[in-house]
């Protein structure tokens, strides 16, 4: 059995053109399983309507899709190591657009959870077997700017769904937001099979980590259902399912961190940076996945705006990402990780906790502008921390440190999305000041979240990333 730190390199020498369109075909599917988390989200109450139960009641289609992504994304690296990321890659693509057919099928609840749950098993396997393909593919000189590519669907794809799943909705029906992948799937697993090199080391393969993968599978259904319940319906069965959770889940660090060949190797949260995105990072995008979740809800449900109109004002969190992402790598080669880390941190508290004072009397030029700095904030923010987890990881840890990153992420995201059911529940209840109420309240406990990383880049060195982002130094 090879250990993944003393791996030969086997980056497979590619032209440029080459490299650029592996990029836009992960790119493209990484696009397409994130926005398939929140195209839905504007399409809520109709297809509340359609299945006979509540808007937020819905979002456990939100949830189960993230679930299965955050049980499953821990196996993907051993998967890609015994069959091939080209060959998993593409059967995830192909996997992913027939679910997305049969999503756009369903009729009930219940059936729309299920095909959700296999939607987004499929996902699993398309998101870190294609960043995995593009550490792999990209030399280290140039992993800066593909990293900084790879965040773009993470940022985008949030903001855009709502807006397209609005005017979908509107003008053809919620089931149009499904068959939308059918084309697009199609044409990535042609680009998938082949643009994308083979580069199977047979000489890698290791035994699968079955008590690991049961242990952390356990940890994370109990968890993330226990929030969901917990916002459906406060019961004590919930909180005993969180807590559950978070102790199965301690003993699943515990048992990775023993076992010779794990499932995800832990070698890497002894890097300083790895550690912090993992820690802090995974914190804060848990409160930073609540704004594209309660926004569209706010506008709708508490403010009247149709689908449409909704959608077109979240039109100005995409803009604020746009706007942003361009001037991000100059800032961070000027100012360093460490202090972007932290101003990012306190800007993402405020670009969640302004919600709060909305009103279905604020103009809709303020709302905009709102979340134009709300999307300024969460684009500095999402790049610092997707970049940095990856800027002193050895290129053979690549791997196992790219399937940490994704679970954390999923976790969190779908950890995000039951919190805001949960704070949107209590904000019911601590007034009778309309509907709007609820969810604006919301916004303020899961604000808090958002400065996590501010306290881990205290701990940071000064020149922490420093030459990964090809800044100088201070002296």
């Amino acid at each position: 059995m090879s250990d993944p730190n003393t791996a030969s390199d086997t980056t497979p020498m590619l032209s440029p053109l080459h490299l650029r369109l592996i990029m836009a075909l992960v790119t493209g599917a990484l696009f397409m399983e994130i926005l398939d988390a929140s195209i839905i989200i504007t399409a809520l109450p109709s297809m509340a309507r359609d299945f006979g139960t509540s808007a937020v009641g819905l979002n456990i289609g939100v949830s189960a899709y993230l679930l299965t992504l955050g049980i499953l994304i821990p196996a993907s690296g051993w998967v890609a190591e015994r069959f091939g990321a080209r060959r998993i890659f593409a059967l995830a693509i192909a996997l992913f657009t027939l679910a997305s057919a049969l999503c756009g099928q369903a009729s009930s609840l219940p059936e729309f959870v299920a095909l959700r749950v296999f939607q987004g098993a499929a996902g699993a396997m398309m998101v870190p077997v294609g960043q995995v393909i593009v550490l792999q593919c990209t030399p280290r000189d140039k992993l800066m700017v593909a990293m900084s590519n790879l965040i773009w669907p993470a940022l985008i794809a949030p903001v855009v769904g709502p807006p397209i799943g609005g005017f979908i909705t509107q003008h053809l029906g919620w089931h149009w937001i499904f068959y939308l992948n059918v084309p697009l799937g199609l044409i990535g697993l042609v680009g998938a099979w082949k643009l994308v090199p083979d580069t199977r080391d047979e000489s890698a393969r290791r035994r699968f980590d079955w008590r690991g993968f049961a242990i952390t599978a356990l940890g994370t259904f109990a968890l993330l259902a226990g929030l969901e319940f917990l916002g459906a319906s406060g019961q004590a069965f919930a909180l005993a399912m969180v807590g559950g959770g978070v102790l199965v889940l301690g003993l699943a660090y515990r048992h990775m961190k023993r076992h010779p060949a794990p499932m995800v190797r832990l070698d890497n949260l002894a890097i300083d940076t790895f550690r912090a995105t993992i820690r802090g990072g995974s914190l804060s995008r848990m409160g930073i996945a609540c704004v594209p979740f309660l926004v569209p809800l706010l506008l709708q449900v508490g403010f009247g705006y149709s689908p449409a109109k909704a959608g077109l004002v979240l039109i100005a969190l995409f803009a604020g990402n746009l706007a942003m992402k361009s001037v991000t790598t100059p800032i961070l080669r000027t100012f360093g990780y460490r202090r972007v880390l932290m101003g990012s941190s306190v800007a993402a508290f405020l670009g969640i906790a302004g919600g709060a004072l909305l009103t279905p009397e604020t103009p809709v030029a303020l709302i905009c502008a709102f979340l134009f700095f709300s999307g300024m904030s969460r684009s500095m923010h999402f790049t610092t921390l997707g970049t940095m987890a990856f800027s002193d990881i050895p290129k053979p840890q690549m791997s196992d440190a790219t399937s940490l990153f994704n679970t954390s992420v999923q976790l969190m995201m779908a950890s995000g999305i039951a919190l805001s059911a949960l704070a949107v529940k209590l904000g019911a209840s601590l007034g009778e000041g309309g509907t709007d109420l609820a969810y604006r309240l919301a916004f303020l406990p899961l604000s808090v979240l958002a400065l996590a990383p501010l306290f881990e880049g205290l701990r940071l060195p000064h020149d922490a990333g420093d030459s990964f982002v090809g800044r100088k130094s201070e002296a």
